[in-house]
């Protein structure tokens, strides 16, 4: 009977021990794992069996660190939840999808829907300024329809289009703005300012690096398109 109660006790031990090392072994995968969500799942069933393992063993000392795993799992389960509720399928409005593929291909659906829902929608009639020359910006514009003129000096410079950013450099470096923007026909565009950009940031981190990239390639494509009508006037003057 001592012998039996013992074997058992034994086996148990083993056991516990390989809990132990599944759990250490399901912690080191954990890190190596890109997805947060896949992270967070695999940390939660490593502190589960560590939990069991503490229990286990009863030691003095373990059922603070018992108390510490299950903190650290009720916090992961949350997250969890927030991932998951984040990465549901988005049907996107007819604006919002192409607000997506143009000017924020960078962001997921999740990220366009959250930013798009926070800003300021506004429209303006042909002839009207959207922006003004020489002015200090405090909105980051994105142009949903419609079509701008870019003038510097009363001398047009550059066409904008739905799906382009308007007055992004002065918007970004809090300079004032170097051109005037007017529309061309009626234009619809949408406005965030700084501090809701800031405060949607913070909620999503991953928001401002994505909306960093878009102003990025906006601002590329424009000087790729300014390039390409520098080069067009500088043939033409030849031809003439």
């Amino acid at each position: 009977m001592v012998h039996a109660e013992a074997c058992a006790s034994n086996q148990a031990d083993l056991a516990m021990h390989s809990l132990l090392h599944v759990a250490n072994i399901l912690y080191v995968v954990s890190y190596s794992v890109r997805d947060i969500l896949w992270l967070r799942i695999i940390s939660v069933v490593a502190m589960g069996l560590l939990c069991g393992v503490y229990g286990y063993r009863g030691a003095e000392g373990d059922t603070e660190a018992i108390y510490w795993q299950l903190a650290f799992i009720a916090i992961n389960i949350v997250q969890i939840v927030r991932l998951v509720k984040e990465r549901q399928p988005v049907n996107l409005t007819s604006v919002e999808r192409r607000m997506h593929e143009t000017a924020l291909k960078s962001l997921s659906p999740q990220q366009v829907r959250r930013l798009m829902s926070k800003a300021d929608w506004r429209e303006v009639a042909d002839g009207e300024t959207i922006i003004d020359e020489g002015v200090q910006n405090q909105n980051l514009l994105l142009m949903t329809d419609g079509k701008a003129r870019v003038t510097v000096s009363g001398k047009q410079v550059a066409s904008l289009m739905g799906g382009q950013f308007v007055g992004e450099m002065s918007f970004l470096t809090g300079s004032k703005t170097s051109a005037k923007v007017a529309a061309r026909g009626p234009v619809k565009f949408v406005a965030w300012t700084e501090e809701m950009l800031r405060e949607t940031s913070e909620k999503d981190g991953g928001l401002g690096t994505a909306l960093q990239a878009a102003l990025g390639a906006d601002l590329v494509w424009k000087l790729l398109d300014q390039r390409s009508r520098q080069v067009r006037g500088t043939a033409l003057d030849s031809m003439g």
